[in-house]
């Protein structure tokens, strides 16, 4: 099925060859820790993606059938005072890799709601008007137009609001509520929890039913960053992760960051659920999370 009025391709066979780029990132360990589970082989990396000399070389020494580019500088705020390497990380990189992947292997490229203003009212389809409020959605949208524009067979996955392997909102709260009560979380900004593992698990999933063009990833359900640390406390305290302590709900005029923030950026998944990529509500998502993290899996 074609997401774009491209040719969506045939869907890749077992054992493909997958080169995974910021493989130490929440997604790409996800990613490379299910891949053999999808018959997939996936070699993971840190390389500088906007390094073209390198991106050439690993690809001709690795011969990839898939590139799933998670590689990214995701720290918002920073984005705004040190633009430049956002420049270079999330516009540059992907345009390197696009241009490397072009005639070859099947490039899968992560991208963010960030790309849109954040006044949306209903869940945003993928060819919803963009519209960046951040250097990081600016950033994130010009490597979504290289990649688009590179010419090569692609895949740009949409997602938003990751826990999974390592530093994420999830574990802060968990770290704050251990130091005690109450915590201020924000209550007007609404989105989609998401859980790697989960949304790991769909890319490999649509790369096999040949999906291409624009498509958004994420869990079901939706939730404000409120909602999500009330959850996190609530089933934390139950796990015996930290004790129970309040959480108060705050309007984002009373925690100001240099990074404006959508409002709004829930993703829509009509097309998602039309391939048969349907993730877990992010309820179901966060409690599997949680338990992991009880016991001592890295999730």
């Amino acid at each position: 099925m074609s997401l774009t009025g491209e040719s969506s391709g045939p869907a890749r066979t077992s054992e493909a060859r997958w080169l995974v780029t910021g493989a130490k990132g929440q997604l790409g360990r996800a990613a490379v820790a299910l891949a053999s589970a999808h018959d997939v082989r996936a070699h993971g990396t840190e390389i500088d993606i906007s390094d073209s000399e390198a991106v050439k070389s690993l690809l001709e020494q690795l011969r990839p059938d898939v590139v799933l580019n998670c590689a990214a500088f995701t720290a918002v705020d920073r984005c705004e005072s040190e633009p430049a390497l956002a420049e270079r990380a999330n516009a540059l990189g992907p345009a390197v890799v696009a241009a490397a992947c072009a005639g070859g292997p099947l490039l899968v490229h992560v991208s963010t709601d960030f790309v849109f203003d954040g006044r949306a009212s209903t869940p945003i389809a993928e060819e919803a008007a963009t519209g960046p409020a951040s250097v990081y959605g600016r950033t994130k949208l010009e490597g979504e137009r290289a990649v688009a524009e590179a010419g090569g067979a692609h895949l740009i996955v949409r997602t938003q609001w990751l826990f999974g392997p390592g530093q994420n909102f999830v574990r802060t709260i968990q770290r704050l509520a251990a130091n005690g009560g109450p915590l201020r979380v924000v209550e007007d900004q609404l989105g989609r929890p998401t859980w790697t593992s989960a949304l790991a698990h769909a890319i490999f999933r649509a790369v096999e039913v040949g999906a291409r063009g624009k498509l958004h990833l994420a869990c079901e359900g939706t939730a404000s960053w409120f909602d999500l640390a009330h959850m996190v406390v609530e089933e934390g305290a139950r796990r015996g992760l930290h004790p129970p302590v309040e959480v108060r709900a705050i309007p984002t005029s009373e925690m100001p960051r240099p990074a404006p923030r959508p409002a709004y950026g829930v993703l829509g998944l009509e097309r998602a659920r039309g391939l048969g990529l349907v993730l877990p509500h992010w309820r179901e998502a966060l409690d599997g999370y949680l338990d992991a993290v009880r016991e001592g899996r890295d999730a």
